[in-house]
């Protein structure tokens, strides 16, 4: 942290002995403002009576302990969102040498052990943010070490489709608490904090796919849980608010429910949900597309991490440019491109060559709209910092619907017949309605964005 960094100082009252204490979901109405770099230094602060404490505030946007905190959220996002960007990877493993049967039941547990984590929003409390991140480290540690002692496709629900999730509950504070953390480089910092999925995605299906033909299923999920819960646990030092929680004695302080009738919330409401239908579908069902076409160099499991691979500078990209450029022009162009790389490229992509390139523009485009967040949210709450986490909860929410939901529906689409006489994959496999599906709904969300409020 550079000498010359500036520190701001808030007073918090010390707590009486009696009264009842203000709700732990208190957070200040009124910060002061940090002085930027080359501003006059702050005037002295008044002097304090006895019964007051003193306390300085790291600056945001720079100085290491705000850097240190992105690096902490940054694992954190790679090792959980990561490995849920490979679950295509198990997906095919379990369907193929342990349950061929049993299809619609592993696709359920796929479904569930990535759409239940946008669920675990629901855990981040202010004041119990520590307990509750250890208590979702420990219980998808269990989760991931207890699926590799399972004899049927029924105990992955209960073991990946519904332990592993509460791994977001470490995640989702991080999530939030950036925003007290940068102000001026939020979309930037939020777009390298969540580089990590494809940072993650793209690693994770090696990993997995190298221990699984090397060591076996059992050997494989126990590592991999043991690893997690190590990682994780030391990445959990570096989360930690910038902003002292108010202990202010006094009555609680409702929130403002009015956001919820506000234009910018629905429309964001609606884009986020549409695009959440989709989304997930290319990372579930590449593996599986490309062993029905046989496509081997790349195969599925390296389409998989190319995908993720390029949402790494996809997300840096958007959240550098949403700083810049009005959301609803970014939602638009994201949206669009997706949706006409699904149709086009994965669409026609009966060889590798188009493949790839699906890959490549859907990870950058699609699979980066999560760097948007930060922006909706910000344009949403305004200067109201007690909303924050709740629009996120309510986002995460969403996208954990369609993520839930796209594994039973893209399951009964695929059981449509070839489109006959079509190009490409439509004439030529049964993936043409999961194709036009996830392009309509990615698309749609563009439509809907193009009338996001500047």
């Amino acid at each position: 942290m550079s000498s010359t960094a500036t520190t701001t100082a808030i007073q918090l009252e010390r707590i009486p002995t009696g009264g009842s204490a203000r709700s732990p979901y208190e957070i200040p109405t009124a910060l002061p403002e940090t002085p930027q770099h080359g501003s006059p230094s702050p005037s002295p602060p008044p002097s304090f009576e006895p019964d007051r404490e003193l306390v300085a505030l790291a600056p945001p946007d720079k100085g290491s302990q705000a850097w240190l905190f992105l690096f902490g959220a940054t694992v954190l996002e790679t090792t959980v969102w990561g490995l849920l960007n490979a679950v295509g990877i198990l997906q095919n493993y379990w369907t193929t040498e342990m349950f061929p049967d049993h299809e619609s039941t592993v696709t359920l547990a796929a479904a569930l052990m990535n759409g239940l984590s946008f669920m675990s929003s629901l855990a981040a409390f202010p004041h119990q943010t520590k307990m509750i991140q250890v208590m979702g480290l420990v219980v998808s540690s269990i989760g991931l070490v207890s699926s590799a002692f399972v004899t049927s496709p029924t105990q992955l629900i209960g073991t990946l489709g519904i332990l592993y999730p509460c791994s977001a509950a470490l995640y989702l504070p991080a999530a939030t608490l950036i925003y007290e953390w940068f102000h001026v480089h939020r979309g930037l910092a939020s777009g390298i904090m969540f580089a990590g999925t494809g940072v993650g995605g793209t690693v994770f299906p090696f990993i997995l796919d190298g221990l699984l033909r090397r060591f076996g299923y059992k050997a494989t999920m126990v590592s991999l849980g043991l690893g997690f819960f190590a990682l994780n646990a030391a990445s959990l030092v570096f989360i930690r608010r910038r902003i002292p929680l108010s202990r202010e004695v006094g009555p609680r302080r409702s929130l403002n429910w009015h956001i919820f009738t506000t234009w910018a919330f629905w429309c964001g409401f609606v884009v986020l949900l549409l695009t959440s239908l989709g989304n997930f579908n290319p990372t579930l069902w590449i593996p599986t597309f490309a062993d029905n076409i046989g496509a081997t160099k790349p195969g599925g499991v390296a389409l998989v991490s190319i995908m993720n691979a390029a949402s790494v500078p996809g997300n840096a990209l958007i959240g550098y440019l949403s700083d810049r450029v009005a959301t609803k022009f970014m939602i638009i162009g994201t949206c669009t491109i997706g949706a006409v790389s699904v149709l086009v490229a994965w669409g026609l992509g009966t060889t590798t060559a188009p493949l790839i390139v699906f890959a490549i523009v859907w990870g950058m485009t699609s699979l980066s709209f999560v760097s948007l967040w930060s922006r909706l949210i910000t344009r949403i709450c305004k200067d109201d910092p007690t909303l924050p986490m709740l629009i996120f909860s309510v986002f995460a929410m969403l996208r954990g619907v369609g993520n839930i939901t796209s594994g039973p529906v893209s399951t009964k689409l695929l059981q449509t017949s070839v489109f006959r006489g079509a190009a490409g994959a439509y004439g030529t496999t049964n993936f043409g309605a999961v194709l036009i599906y996830t392009a309509a709904t990615t698309f749609l969300g563009g439509v809907v964005g193009a009338f996001f409020p500047a």
